[in-house]
């Protein structure tokens, strides 16, 4: 049997298991799995420690704490979300409405009042595969993407779990007309803002990185009308409880062309992705190299064009 067909029975061998264990089991057998994986895992321990120091060297921050303990906490996190993926076929909107505490829901009613939709924009904290559910669960018409892999056993593991959220799902290739005209009449869509961008993404510093940084949320909200909101969720303690706030949506100020304004919205997201990532270092998503080089022929190009691409001046795509 291939590696990957047997990780997939293997994880859903392992989800039978978790989802018979009282909650509180639960959460203590993924910490101790989290603290074993931090111990025997050196190689990614050290990898996390020399990104994490690097990006507070870079913009210039202390970090909370000790950048060892965040890398310890990190990983107990993230044993955490893996546990509570594993677990959602327990999914209920009552269980969910007392695991994930809503603040500043009268933003997102009053954006959904308005009747022109809401792309909620949110990066890899806390557990975002949780409060999506949430938020479908209690009610919220809630749209977002996912990438087809059907030749990919892990893709569709992680695609197999999310059926269980209430979310509308969309493949992002095809599925691009249903999400659009699910936002115009006035629903929602989420969207990671801190994931890879492509080509035509919007190039900027990100964390003291230079990267291309996703334009479809300011692309869609631009287009639409539809209010851009940003929305994250941080775990309370060593539960498996979570804070969600929805924030004021970013106010539609922006001049100068098409461009400028993807860009100084994109801009607006960062600079709020960064101020929540460094203030809670433990609970982003660190295990995603969002650092490594991509992109390098475009890249290349664009220095033997314009000469060497400076920090701080972003540029909007290809």
């Amino acid at each position: 049997m291939p590696p990957l067909k047997l990780i997939r029975q293997a994880a859903l061998g392992l989800s039978g298991v978790v989802c018979r264990l009282p909650e509180k089991a639960a959460a203590t057998l993924a910490v101790t799995m989290g603290l074993a994986l931090w111990h025997s895992w050196r190689s990614e321990r050290i990898r996390l420690e020399d990104c994490i120091d690097r990006v507070y060297f870079r913009m210039n921050r202390q970090p909370p704490a000790d950048i060892p303990s965040i890398v310890k906490r990190a990983f107990i996190h993230f044993a955490l979300v893996s546990c509570e993926l594993l677990r959602f076929p327990l999914l209920s909107a009552e269980q969910l409405a007392d695991k994930v505490h809503f603040r500043q829901r009268e933003n997102i009613d009053r954006a959904l009042a308005a009747g022109k939709g809401i792309i909620l924009a949110l990066p890899h904290i806390g557990n975002w595969e949780i409060l999506g559910a949430a938020i479908a669960h209690a009610g919220y018409p809630l749209n977002s993407f996912y990438l087809s892999q059907k030749e990919d056993e892990l893709g569709g593991l992680l695609d197999h779990f999310r059926s269980y959220s209430g979310i509308i799902l969309h493949d992002r290739d095809r599925g691009g007309v249903k999400a659009l005209k699910a936002l115009r009449s006035g629903g929602i869509l989420g969207m990671i803002a801190d994931q890879d961008g492509a080509n035509n993404g919007v190039y900027l510093d990100f964390l003291g990185h230079w990267v291309s940084m996703p334009a479809g949320p300011a692309n869609w909200s631009l287009k639409t009308g539809a209010a851009l909101m940003p929305l994250f969720s941080l775990r309370k303690g060593v539960t498996m409880s979570y804070e969600a706030s929805f924030l004021p949506a970013f106010a539609d100020i922006e001049t100068g062309s098409y461009n400028e304004r993807v860009i100084s919205r994109t801009l607006k997201m960062v600079c709020w992705m960064e101020e929540l990532i460094l203030a809670n270092p433990h609970q982003y998503l660190w295990f995603y190299d969002r650092f490594k080089p991509r992109h390098e022929a475009w890249i290349t190009a664009e220095k033997r064009k314009n000469g060497q691409m400076c920090h701080g001046m972003p540029r909007y795509g290809s």
